[in-house]
């Protein structure tokens, strides 16, 4: 059982890079295909399979968290915390992906970039948990700042996409909105009198 707790934090940074290289290499993808192309929204799916595979992180990080707080004795009582944590975070983060799915096919463009940031949160922080733990075990001469960081960073890191994804969301919409808006301001209205080349008479000239 102490192998087990101790390999954890390698299992959960490996797994979150594992999560995050394929979503990396689709938005890396996405931008050699044309724009019309580009601008297909995920599959609802996609979103389900992102908030699924961060809610399983982030429900078993929280298990190991609450349950470390008293100490960690490897009990059958500690690990059925993290097995719940894992379940319950799995459901949970498909129903939150899923959401964003929709949301993003009903025109709300937070939603793919929530999901998206989401995962790439979680997989950044186990990354940066791992490192910031490693160097407190070794100052302490023990194993288990490891965990602690990955949890903490998984947790983090998921928040921090939450927020990175609503706030992008929101500049492609203002971006979006610019873009498609006709400004007014600089038609100008000239007299102009005189005939065409069909002997039509012209009253006023615009330019823009």
């Amino acid at each position: 059982m102490r192998r087990a707790h101790a390999a954890l934090p390698i299992v959960m940074a490996l797994a979150a890079l594992l999560f995050v290289a394929p979503a990396r290499a689709q938005v890396v993808q996405q931008t050699n295909v044309a724009p019309t192309a580009a601008a297909e929204p995920p599959s609802i799916f996609t979103n389900g399979y992102q908030g699924m595979l961060a809610g399983t992180l982030v429900g078993g990080s929280i298990g190991y968290l609450v349950g470390q707080r008293h100490g960690w004795d490897n009990s059958k009582k500690e690990w059925r915390g993290v097995g719940l944590g894992l379940g319950i975070g799995a459901l949970a983060g498909a129903g939150l992906g899923l959401t964003l799915g929709f949301l993003d096919r009903a025109d709300v463009p937070a939603g793919r970039y929530i999901a998206r940031d989401l995962l790439a949160g979680v997989g950044f922080g186990a990354v940066i948990g791992v490192i910031s733990g490693g160097i407190a075990a070794l100052v302490k001469g023990e194993a288990k700042p490891v965990l602690v960081g990955t949890t903490a960073g998984v947790v983090a890191g998921a928040g921090a996409g939450i927020i990175t994804g609503i706030i992008e969301g929101a500049y492609k919409r203002r971006h979006r909105a610019s873009a498609t808006t006709t400004t007014v301001g600089s038609v100008r209205i000239r007299p102009s009198f005189g005939a065409d080349q069909h002997g039509a008479v012209s009253g006023l000239v615009g330019t823009f």
